[in-house]
């Protein structure tokens, strides 16, 4: 017995020497060892997830990128890209797979989802959902009912955790993703779906369903219940943090909502007069939009995965390395963007100082095969919702409020909330 004991310690002893030297050999040889950044990261992953995790990452790599260049290293095997070049040939121009953490972030493990989906091409098939909502209203507005907003937050920061630490959603008291109470409305929208003589809505809701009434094996329903159940979370909180972004750009300065009432004023004389296709053109908000989203968008689902060793911005990347494009620095660089931190509408209207903003350096909604699907929809209702507030209610400034952000997925507000002033204006005359 105690020869088999011994022999099991140095077995784990062995094991754990060679753990060790790997880690070593990873951290200080080879092609990463190349690549600047904390010296902490060539040896741990655990700062870069436990900032990830606590949603605080996004708050400071631009220290990060401003001390050790446009690459960085903040895991052994993770590098961040700011430069435009390097983001382009990740997402573009190799157009890399998605990293194997889109793999934890499934509601239920081995079932795939779109936006979880690695395969490229399996992506590409389901485009046709770009054209569709999820239909219906969950009355949050009227009912002023924050209940599902935490909900969707809620899965959002637990599908970060699971993320970083794919092996927590196995502990048998660990929280699973989904909710009661998310599939309480999963199932009253089900629900509504069944009722008899009702004539089928043509969105994302009613396609999935099909989808899986058609081939029920290839497209299971517990697939259809998750699709559904991201859609639901991604489509709204997205569309919501960008507006409510938009807006806080606009109450600090005055002058800019000055003149988007003048555009909005000068085109509508009532608010039922406001529908998506009039807004389409109108310059001013559409700047608008775009300046907002430039500053304060942070994109998700851009890890990226090299199966092959590569060149990106300069350092050679071996396989199996996680690139993870950093598109909030490359929004704010200033040999792109002059005054980047700036909220300045009228650099997409012309020439701003010598340089002609282009949207294409605006990466609110991912680039290449794995883009936003839905970036027409979001753009239609930002248009909509921006401009009938402000042809509806005099916005103002509320003082003395936080901007700090942390980010699950999507961005969100640490006071959990950003108040604005609203008054409603007063009929107009002919």
């Amino acid at each position: 017995m105690g020869i088999y004991l011994t022999l099991i310690l140095c077995l784990g002893l062995a094991e754990i020497v060679r753990r060790c030297i790997s880690s070593l050999m990873l951290a200080f040889t080879g092609p990463l060892s190349k690549i600047p950044g904390p010296f902490v990261s060539k040896l741990t992953r655990f700062p870069w997830a436990l900032e990830s995790i606590q949603g605080k990452h996004m708050n400071f790599t631009h220290r990060l990128f401003q001390r050790y260049g446009d690459i960085v290293r903040v895991a052994p095997t993770t590098v961040l890209i700011a430069d435009k070049a390097g983001i382009q040939k990740i997402l573009v121009e190799e157009d890399l797979v998605k990293a194997p953490f889109f793999d934890a972030l499934r509601l239920h493990p081995g079932n795939p989802m779109l936006v979880t989906e690695r395969n490229k091409a399996s992506h590409k098939s389901t485009d046709v959902m770009s054209a569709t909502s999820l239909g219906g209203s969950s009355h949050l507005v009227t009912s002023n009912d924050t209940k599902l907003k935490k909900t969707f937050v809620s899965i959002l920061v637990k599908a970060a955790i699971n993320g970083q630490f794919p092996y927590l959603r196995y502990i048998p008291f660990w929280p699973q993703p989904i909710s009661a109470e998310m599939n309480r409305l999963l199932e009253n929208v089900l629900k509504k779906r069944d009722i008899a003589g009702q004539p089928a809505k043509r969105d994302i809701v009613q396609i999935i369903l099909d989808a899986h009434q058609t081939d029920p094996v290839g497209f299971p329903e517990i697939r259809m219940r998750d699709e559904i159940t991201m859609f639901m979370v991604a489509g709204s909180e997205t569309t919501s943090a960008s507006t409510t972004a938009i807006l806080l750009h606009l109450v600090n300065n005055p002058a800019k909502l000055k003149l988007l009432e003048e555009e909005i004023e000068s085109k509508f004389s009532e608010n039922d007069e406001i529908t998506f296709a009039k807004l389409h053109d109108l310059p001013y908000l559409n700047a608008v939009i775009w300046e907002g989203l430039r500053l304060m968008t942070a994109p998700a689902g851009l890890l990226r995965y090299t199966e092959k060793p590569t060149i990106i911005s300069g350092y050679e990347i071996p396989s199996n390395t996680i690139v993870q494009p950093w598109p909030m620095a490359l929004m704010k660089d200033p040999r792109i963007w002059p005054d980047a931190d700036s909220f300045i509408p009228e650099r997409w209207l012309g020439v701003y100082k010598g340089v002609e903003a282009n949207r294409s350096d605006v990466l609110a909604f991912s680039a290449g095969s794995r883009n936003c699907i839905g970036w027409q929809f979001a753009m239609r209702e930002m248009r909509l919702i921006l401009a009938r507030l402000v042809r509806r209610y005099e916005l103002s400034l509320v003082e003395g409020q936080s901007h700090e952000r942390r980010y699950h997925s999507t961005p969100w507000f640490v006071q959990g909330f950003y108040k604005v002033g609203i008054k409603q204006r007063q009929p107009s005359h002919a």
